[in-house]
């Protein structure tokens, strides 16, 4: 490994963002820090001018997934949120149901109650009508 300019041993590290992105160089391990070192020597030899295309294609292609993906996961969130949104109000909708199910089967036991108390009354009207009507029809001879 050759010394930068600081004197230390440069690390090899992998071009990215320049005109031969994926070709691996020397540079000072104090690069983009306090020290201002610029120290640079290619360590792969000169590619294709092909091979920088390609890497290029890929890296847009790569950058184009990640924002995919971004959006992907932000849908998804989205739509997990709207789930839980829908599973609240069915859940609530549910509740409501019961509810009312109940209260209609009390109105219904209330109302079966009615009739039959009704009837019961109905059956003594008609017991009572048929007894003044055999009173009006047949009076009872009293034996004097």
């Amino acid at each position: 490994m050759p010394r930068c300019h600081c004197g230390v041993r440069s690390p090899i590290r992998t071009a990215w963002k320049c005109d031969y992105p994926g070709r691996r160089f020397y540079g000072c391990s104090g690069y983009e820090t306090t020290r201002k070192c610029s120290f640079f020597q290619w360590y792969d030899p000169e590619p294709p001018a092909r091979y920088s295309d390609v890497i290029r294609r890929f890296l847009e292609t790569n950058e184009g997934i990640i924002s995919e993906n971004t959006e992907l996961k932000k849908t998804r969130q989205e739509l997990l949120d709207e789930l839980r949104r829908l599973q609240q109000s069915v859940h609530e909708t549910r509740a409501k149901l019961e509810a009312t199910v109940a209260a209609s089967m009390a109105m219904e036991d209330n109302m079966l109650a009615s009739v039959a108390t009704t009837r019961k009354r109905g059956v003594v009207i008609i017991v009572l009508i048929s007894v003044i009507v055999l009173l009006v029809f047949f009076p009872i001879k009293v034996a004097s």
